[in-house]
């Protein structure tokens, strides 16, 4: 057996990711119902996972996954966009859950010039900008690392990536919710194990995405040359630097650069979590003939 775990990022987030995962009309026909289902009442935190699953069933299961919510590890007296404070409650957990693969799910900007909203983005490779590089520091997040600011590349099986194929394409995209603001004309799946995730680390106050992203994304562009950059956010990079097991990153998009506080409402966050759900429900599912066709996670 197998063990995945997936870390979404905030409370908000994981319940869209939860909401797709066990709602009875859209989840895949392979995916079980959780056989531990742990929801905290409104602003509570737990220390429990989310959800626990067993693949294809807990007779003869090939996969165990363990869906865990960043924030519920968080110090509540810390901000819970604290970098800093992540990269502190993870490792445990991770070491604990010991996985295979750690999936990552954060909702992220898309650097064009066109909508990618409600669409989602899956890859494998990292770049951690830190927009509190030089003093004065952000007193709320100061995390800083030897990793921050170069390329940690993809160490994830590129077979992985080629399941998202035609099919699975169809029957997610089929299925994905509009977002309320400038949706994209045609949400879509797309997976690459060139994709890049650009992290934006120490960034506490929401107003500052407005100009933290372009200058992490010029930061980025001046680092790395040849891949391309297709998410935006906090956290997939945080994880990344938790642990040396293979990681995919798993973007829900839900605003363009420079247009956050346009954008980015609760229903915009819900929406796009909810369509990161359906892939994963379905990336799951096809994980399990991945595994028992003697495939590895790493690369």
């Amino acid at each position: 057996m197998k063990k995945i775990t997936v870390v979404v990022n905030k409370d908000w987030e994981t319940d869209g990711v939860m909401g797709a995962l066990v709602n009875v009309g859209l989840h895949p026909p392979g995916l079980p119902f959780p056989d531990e289902l742990h929801t905290p009442r409104y602003s509570e935190k737990t220390q429990k996972p989310r959800a626990v699953f067993f693949l294809p069933d807990k007779s003869a299961p090939v996969l165990r996954v363990t869906v865990r919510c960043i924030q519920d590890l968080m110090n509540s007296g810390k901000s819970a966009s604290s970098s800093e404070e992540k990269y502190r409650v993870l490792p445990p957990v991770l070491r604990e859950d010991d996985p295979d693969l750690v999936i990552s799910v954060s909702t992220a900007g898309y650097p064009a010039d066109f909508t990618c909203n409600g669409s989602v983005v899956i890859g494998g490779n990292f770049f951690i900008h830190d927009e509190y590089a030089q003093e004065p520091f952000n007193p709320k997040s100061n995390l800083k690392n030897p990793g921050i600011g170069v390329l940690l590349p993809n160490n994830v099986n590129p077979k992985l990536y080629r399941l998202i194929g035609f099919d699975f394409r169809n029957g997610v995209e089929s299925k994905f919710l509009k977002t309320p603001r400038n949706p994209g004309d045609h949400p879509c799946c797309i997976a690459s194990d060139v994709f890049t995730a650009l992290s934006v680390i120490n960034v506490t106050e929401y107003q500052e995405y407005n100009w933290a992203d372009h200058e992490a994304l010029a930061h980025y562009n001046a680092v790395e040359k040849r891949l391309p950059c297709n998410s935006s956010e906090t956290t997939h990079g945080v994880v990344k630097l938790c642990t040396d097991k293979p990681v995919v990153f798993l973007s829900p998009i839900t605003d363009q650069f420079g247009r956050f506080d346009f954008e980015v409402t609760p229903t915009q966050n819900y929406v796009a979590s909810f369509n990161a759900g359906l892939v994963l429900g379905h990336l799951l599912c096809e994980l399990v003939g991945f595994v028992e066709s003697g495939n590895t996670f790493e690369k």
